[in-house]
């Protein structure tokens, strides 16, 4: 006890003296923060922080209780073990990390009103896996395959489990013993099915069946042995609409379905509607009115099916549930007062930006089964800014700020179009400037804010600007292959049309 008296110091599960950095894949069931303290901590408060959330506090614990005051983001995902302050293990299991919870995260001790020092940080990277393979299908195709095939001849002892990143619960299909409980997500009910000798031939493949838009997402294959694994593959799906058609035949299509509903009573269909804006707008309506007769004890939630999949909105039991909202989404969401009684599930949005623009599925369920769905594609068109230079300047500054949260790991690209031709003008990725993409006429000309992601701050200043830099410049902030955010400015010559 002397010695544990004399060298009291917290020590963290990393051998560097510099902050640890855990990273995880998305997808994964949990993932451990770690924070362990030599000292005794029996009368101590421990505070788990998020650096830049508001409200910060991601858990709190204190003598075998753990308060629910928290960021409603973190809900009934966090825990610590019991006899933490006993033991000195202070470490967070997060469940279900996802990309959003990436950020720097603070283990702080409180006694008798007091912080004890130092504080020890702990920085958490959850990576987006890369996909082996994207399959692209259109809506109403009689199946779809995602490929999964083992080099290796599998065993008795085989099993396949089929899921998908961001569902809940995220099973899709089970290939297992005949005499073994199979479980999947009722969305993918009598929908889904792999090769019959698929434990022989080695062939995982998942067949499935009349694939919709609210399909598209990101699919893993696990392939276990004996609980050790053996393959995991990431396939990515993305459902489209089929190209339409003349608008009086799609009117008279869209009339001859009502008819033939009305006399069917059969409300299970999906309807499609399209919503255009323009970024800077107070709101945006994702209108879904239905006629379907709803009970008082079904859940209605928005989601986001493309480019990035997120949970969006939910309502149930006569309260809006936000818990596993998206931050991107967060206090950025509102549905009408009472909407089962009105039917009126329609979903306002605030402040619309590029990046909002997708396909939205509402879904509304009770037990596993589906009542009603509506899928709503929004698109935020963004106008040109026109920035104007002077033939003497010795600099220009082309904008682009946002207040939205950006990706910590996204790639930050400006480039210039002339004609049928693009020049790369600034490459940001990984926290550093690509140099080496730049085209050559760049080089050495251009520079960016600090920090520009966290600061939402993306402009680019242009040294020693030329007639010949006159044209449209383009920004685009992609991830894992998507564009989520784009920024279009011209540069003009004062005194010039052109």
């Amino acid at each position: 006890m002397k010695m544990k008296a004399l060298v009291g110091f917290l020590t963290l599960v990393h051998v560097s003296q510099q902050s640890p950095t855990v990273s995880v894949n998305e997808g994964v069931k949990s993932v451990q923060l770690p924070c362990q303290d030599s000292r005794e901590t029996e009368d101590t408060t421990v505070v788990w922080h998020r650096h830049g959330s508001n409200p910060s506090i991601v858990h709190k614990h204190r003598h075998r209780f753990q308060t629910p005051f928290q960021n409603q983001h973190y809900s009934g995902r966090t825990s610590m073990s019991d006899d933490a302050l006993e033991t000195g293990d202070l470490s967070l299991t997060l469940e279900e990390p996802h990309h959003s919870d990436s950020g720097v995260y603070l283990c702080i001790r409180i006694r008798k009103g007091e912080e004890l020092f130092p504080r020890y940080k702990v920085e958490l990277q959850v990576k987006v896996p890369q996909h082996n393979s994207t399959i692209r299908v259109y809506e109403g195709a009689e199946s779809v395959q995602l490929p999964c095939q083992s080099s290796w001849f599998p065993s008795d002892d085989t099993t396949v489990l089929w899921s998908r990143i961001g569902f809940n619960p995220s099973t899709v299909h089970q290939h297992l013993d005949v005499e073994e409980p199979r479980f999947q997500n009722q969305h993918y009910s009598d929908r889904t099915s792999t090769p019959t000798y698929a434990l022989i031939t080695g062939d995982f493949s998942l067949i499935l069946k009349e694939p919709q838009l609210s399909d598209s997402g990101v699919y893993t294959c696990h392939v276990h042995n004996k609980e050790k694994e053996m393959l995991r593959v990431i396939v990515r799906l993305q459902v489209t609409e089929r190209p339409t058609f003349p608008p009086e035949l799609y009117l008279m299509l869209a009339v001859c379905l009502a008819l033939a509903v009305a006399a069917l009573g059969w409300f299970k269909t999906i309807t499609v509607s399209s919503v255009v804006v323009k970024e800077g707008v107070w709101f945006v309506k994702l209108p879904y009115k239905t006629i379907v007769p709803l009970p008082e004890d079904v859940t209605v939630e928005w989601s986001r099916c493309a480019p990035e999949p997120m949970r969006v909105h939910k309502y149930c039991n006569g309260n809006n549930h936000l818990v596993r909202q998206d931050e991107f989404y967060c206090d950025r969401t509102k549905m009408q007062e009472e909407p089962l009684k009105t039917r009126d599930l329609s979903l306002t949005l605030r402040e619309p930006c590029y990046r909002d623009s997708g396909t939205y599925i509402c879904t509304v369920h009770k037990d596993r089964e589906v009542w009603t769905q509506k899928v709503v594609r929004l698109r935020v068109n963004v106008p040109q800014e026109v920035v104007k230079v002077g033939d003497r300047a010795k600099c220009v500054t082309l904008p682009f700020k946002t207040r939205a949260r950006l990706p910590a790991d996204a790639t930050v690209k400006w480039k210039r179009f002339e004609l049928s031709n693009s020049l790369t003008v600034h490459v940001y990725q990984n926290g550093q400037d690509m140099s080496e993409e730049q085209d050559d006429s760049y080089r050495g000309r251009t520079k960016r804010m600090k920090n520009p992601l966290q600061a939402g701050d993306l402009s680019l200043t242009l040294i020693n600007p030329s007639h010949e830099d006159i044209g449209a410049y383009t920004c685009t902030v992609e991830r894992d292959g998507d564009v989520i955010w784009e920024r279009s400015v011209r540069l003009k010559l004062k005194g010039f049309w052109f």
